[in-house]
């Protein structure tokens, strides 16, 4: 098309014109070329201008991400959003790559962190005000699973490589695309949140009941909690108990994060496509961050000096090993939710996808 056929055209030739997948514009005026940035934008379409020159300037302004050259004028590039620092085209595809993996990587961290950081510590203090048992994670526990193991694996989940679709995405439009939408948080909690609350509630319930404390007995008893048990502890054996399992839960919760890093590490790509320990896409930073997670649990929990001045406790194995099931089972049903957007992007699984 030549500028010369633009002044002719109506919104029927338009729709025509701008049906093609490939369409060639010359010999335009400034102008034109604005006139033809609206019209695609008219039809929902994500435009991108390039240009270098003052007249390009109400063209990179009105697109939805101008482009300007290291060359050109001051005023095409005060007017655009970016800058080509070496007059390279091709380096456009490195940068919406780049772009779409900081997008991708910050969505991740979001969902890594809203479970556990939020979600799993908020229903502990609803239970203990509502029903009366007493509480499953203390302060300390909370700000350590908080400021320490999510910090440290989150920080892994920022480094992550780009998937090997992520180019073949359609653009994002940032009327209506947000980094925390609808379709993300129910992800992070009704999913990840309460598949990661019961396991540690069910691992909090098994130690008193392993103790010979039925889960009735603890239920609407508030703060005398430890007087009219059926099996007879003093005081002080009361308290220590509290103390394990609340550790108990600090340690399933700990333990679930690290299936959910897995399962976050991609959007769509299985974990084998995507594997972290080898191949293209590996992240050492991912293993080294797991191994100080482990440790920080370790070293809260297990040495003597922590557990007098922060009231936590040893935790016998037996009491977590349920959390490694369900976050097996977690593994296997997020992996058959990304076969089944892969396979069926036009499922309503794929269409509530985050």
């Amino acid at each position: 098309m030549t500028g010369s056929q633009i002044g002719y055209m109506d919104d029927f030739m338009w729709n025509w014109v701008l049906s093609h997948q490939e369409l060639v514009f010359a010999r335009t005026s400034p102008e034109q070329k604005l006139q033809i940035i609206m019209e695609f934008q008219r039809r929902g379409e994500t435009v991108a201008a390039i240009g270098d020159g003052t007249n390009d300037a109400p063209s990179l302004k009105y697109a939805d991400v101008g482009i300007a050259m290291q060359s050109g004028t001051n005023v095409s590039k005060e007017a655009s959003d970016m800058i080509l620092l070496d007059n390279n085209f091709s380096s456009i595809i490195s940068a919406i790559e780049t772009g779409r993996l900081l997008a991708d990587n910050l969505k991740k961290v979001v969902i890594y962190l809203l479970p556990a950081g939020s979600w799993s510590e908020f229903w502990p203090i609803i239970f203990n005000m509502w029903f009366g048992i007493p509480l499953s994670l203390s302060a300390f526990l909370a700000t350590i699973l908080c400021v320490l193991n999510d910090l440290i694996i989150s920080l892994a989940l920022a480094s992550e490589k780009p998937e090997t679709e992520i180019m073949s995405r359609p653009p994002s439009n940032r009327k209506n695309d947000h980094l925390l939408n609808m379709k993300l948080l129910v992800h992070a909690y009704l999913f990840i949140g309460n598949l990661e609350c019961f396991p540690a509630f069910f691992c909090f319930c098994y130690y008193w009941i392993d103790n010979r404390i039925s889960f009735y007995s603890f239920m609407f008893t508030y703060e005398y909690f430890g007087n009219n048990l059926p099996t007879a502890y003093n005081p002080e054996e009361i308290n220590q108990m509290i103390h394990v399992s609340q550790s108990v839960y600090y340690c399933s919760l700990c333990i679930f994060q690290i299936f959910n890093f897995f399962s976050t590490r991609t959007r769509y790509a299985s974990i084998f496509q995507h594997n972290p320990f080898w191949g293209q896409n590996r992240n050492w930073f991912a293993l080294v961050a797991i191994m100080a997670s482990i440790s920080v649990v370790l070293i809260f929990t297990q040495v003597t000096w922590f557990n007098e001045i922060f009231d936590t406790a040893p935790v016998p194995a037996k009491y977590v090993m349920p959390t490694i099931g369900f976050g097996i089972g977690w593994l296997v049903i997020d992996e058959l939710r990304k076969l089944c957007v892969r396979k069926f992007p036009h499922s309503i699984i794929a269409k509530i996808a985050w």
